[in-house]
């Protein structure tokens, strides 16, 4: 998949353990009261990244597979990125339980576990006022709110809980800060900034 795909998408959730033989597979969204992915029209097509976490030794949830597999018709390759299409979503207490064109296996869905699903932009709901995507903080200035710099917002990831943005200011020197209200005061789209309160 190019990366103009992954530039019009964003992160939703992380594939999970397949569910029964038929190729269904689990999806843990990154918030779980968020938006009902359940509601959708379908066919949708979604973005299948690359790993978001290696499976522990000995596991048999992700089988070892070449650089040069292909399951179901979706590459399987470490690192890679590929388009795939949910033909059914029902909902779950956790999450959701997904069918993929093309998969029909629990062999193939398995080979998909641990994998962030992205969809894109357009399909989901309007922003409402005061509410943002963290993907979009990435790059933005950084300040607290008596206007001194902090660095840039380099990168975001999921803590199992709630996001955290990484700002760096230096070559080595990181900082985390969760991407909650508490911490974030204000975003400026328009100029790429951020005010926020590292609460120090």
């Amino acid at each position: 998949m190019g990366h103009s795909v992954l530039s019009e998408s964003l992160p939703f959730g992380t594939l999970g353990r397949p569910h029964g033989t038929t190729g269904e597979i689990s999806l843990r969204p990154f918030h779980s009261s968020g938006w009902r992915l359940d509601t959708v029209a379908l066919p949708l097509e979604v973005a299948i990244g690359g790993l978001t976490w290696e499976p522990r030794k000995g596991s048999q949830t992700l089988p070892r597979r070449s650089a040069a597999d292909e399951v179901g018709g979706l590459s399987t390759r470490p690192g890679s990125e590929t388009l795939a299409t949910v033909t059914a979503i029902r909902r779950i207490v956790d999450g959701f339980l997904l069918r993929l064109e093309g998969i029909s296996t629990r062999k193939e869905a398995a080979s998909l576990t641990g994998r962030e699903l992205w969809l894109r932009r357009t399909t989901l709901p309007p922003l409402g006022a005061g509410e943002f995507y963290v993907e979009d903080l990435v790059g933005c200035l950084v300040e607290d709110s008596e206007g001194c710099s902090l660095g840039v917002v380099r990168k975001v990831f999921w803590n199992g809980g709630h996001d955290v943005i990484v700002i760096g200011s230096g070559e080595t020197d990181e900082r985390l800060l969760p991407a909650v209200p508490e911490f974030i005061v204000a975003i400026d789209r328009s100029t790429k900034r951020v005010v926020v309160d590292p609460h120090e």
